[in-house]
Parts: structure tokens; C-alpha cells; sequence
């Protein structure tokens, strides 16, 4: 990356800068596919889990633990969809959803 040197997506992809490499002629349905799929979760915790991602590139493991807690609080908190309790009704009451194998399903 410093070099300033060009690749093409595979070779990117072979690197690990890239997630998915498509050819050219797939691409605008994968981005579609993609934000599809980032359309059906919660803006907020993205947003949380976003910036808890950069930042824990450069905390301790306790630091990074300490940091992650706070962030879920604050996402629980600053949530407007209430995204937790829903997915918290959804599995336990409901029983329409498994964690970890799918979202909840967003009353926007």
C-alpha cells in the first residue's frame, strides 16, 4: 500500500485488503446484494461496532474489553429502534430468530 503500487481485486482479495473480489460484470449486483443486507441492520449498532473496531486496533486487550462494554452500553442507549430488546423478544418470546444465525427483524 505505501509503495503506491496497483493490484487487481484478486490479488487484493489474495492480500487480505479487500473482502470479495467479483468480476467487473457481477459487481453492481453484488453492491446491491451487500447493501441489502447492510440495510437490514441496526444503524446504530453498525455505527458502534464500527468505531469499536477501529479503535481496538490500537488498545490492550483490557483496555479493548473495558472499551467494548462501554460501547454496547452506549449503543443499548442511543438506540431510537430499540434494536436489543427486539431481537431480545424476538428469540426468547417470539422464538422467530437465532442469534448468531441471523438478525432480528427490524420494525422500522
Amino acid at each position: 500500500v505505501m509503495t503506491g503500487e496497483t493490484w487487481t481485486g484478486k490479488q487484493a482479495a489474495k492480500m487480505g485488503l479487500v473482502n470479495k473480489s467479483v468480476p467487473r460484470a457481477q459487481l453492481r449486483d453484488e453492491v446491491k446484494a451487500l447493501a441489502s443486507k447492510l440495510l437490514e441492520k441496526n444503524p446504530a449498532v453498525l455505527r458502534y461496532a464500527k468505531h469499536g473496531f477501529k479503535r481496538c486496533r490500537e488498545l490492550t486487550w483490557e483496555q479493548n474489553e473495558d472499551y467494548l462494554y462501554a460501547k454496547v452500553d452506549q449503543s443499548n442507549g442511543r438506540d431510537p429502534e430499540k434494536g436489543r430488546a427486539q431481537g431480545l423478544k424476538q428469540f426468547l418470546d417470539d422464538k422467530t430468530i437465532k442469534p448468531g444465525l441471523q438478525t432480528y427483524k427490524r420494525n422500522v
